[in-house]
């Protein structure tokens, strides 16, 4: 019942935030910084202890893929939040803050219950899923901002006077943002392989060959991309389309097969 009671305070709190951004996101003053922090602060808290009593239960650590979604999106929220207070990020707050409520609704409706006892505190696995939750969250975030690129060239190009006067960001920041992310976020997914392959085994065992694929598929995307931009200046909607596609693959990678085996053939 506490986590029901968290996850629905926790869902509001991030409705009231996205609302808000949303009801003033063409005004040329932009939404109440002061009021976004707020909600969004008091939702992140308590998103916090959703997390802190859904995985840590008395019969063990439950790691879950829902609980694990709720921890990145976690991550992802408190990233751009933090982002916001220097670079102005209207856009991608209330995506975000939409996405996570959400996810916390959906997940009171989802089974979810994979209680592991004891966790082996291994080094080499540790960095890997350390680099490979750091790598993906970065790489979410920049896809955000490919996507914020993509909504404000296209209302700029309309001639859109309220995107013109509006309170969002210049288009070459967020560009030049984009391009950064996705550079560190490439760089994180290179050592994220690279720590797999040198301290786990099996990597392309049956049970995790999909995932195997499926990321290596995804850093030669998002690296070709990369290094195009910063050597021969590539750039536009193809590249916006190309990272999307990149990060859905990624995310089969990283959920898609926990996900169906968890969720939609509930084998625990």
């Amino acid at each position: 019942m506490l986590i029901v009671s968290l996850s629905l305070i926790a869902s509001v709190f991030y409705v009231l935030a996205t609302g808000h951004v949303l009801s003033r996101l063409f005004h040329k003053e932009g939404p109440s910084h002061k009021l976004t922090i707020i909600l969004s602060t008091l939702a992140i808290l308590t998103h916090m202890l959703v997390l802190v009593n859904s995985v840590f239960t008395t019969e063990g650590q439950d790691l879950s893929t829902v609980n694990v979604a709720l921890l990145t999106c976690w991550v992802i929220v408190v990233s751009v939040t933090t982002v916001s207070l220097k670079f102005p990020a209207t856009l991608l707050l209330p995506v975000v803050y939409g996405f996570a409520a959400l996810l916390l609704t959906a997940s009171l409706f989802v089974p979810h219950h994979i209680i592991m006892q004891s966790i082996n505190v291994d080094i080499g696995l540790v960095v890997h899923i350390s680099l490979s939750l750091l790598a993906y969250c970065v790489l979410i975030i920049a896809t955000l901002y490919a996507i914020q690129f993509f909504f404000i060239d296209k209302r700029l190009k309309q001639k859109d006077l309220a995107i013109m006067h509006s309170h969002l960001p210049p288009l070459m920041q967020v560009e030049r943002q984009l391009y950064q992310l996705l550079t560190v976020g490439t760089a994180l997914l290179t050592l994220a392989l690279l720590s797999g392959f040198t301290f786990l085994e099996g990597m392309f065992n049956k049970e995790f060959i999909h995932k195997t694929v499926l990321s290596i598929i995804s850093w030669v995307i998002f690296s070709a991309v990369t290094f195009g931009h910063h050597q021969f200046g590539w750039r536009g909607k193809p590249i916006v389309f190309t990272i999307i596609g990149a990060s859905g693959l990624v995310t089969l990678a990283y959920f898609g097969s926990r996900f169906i085996q968890e969720v939609v053939l509930v084998k625990f």
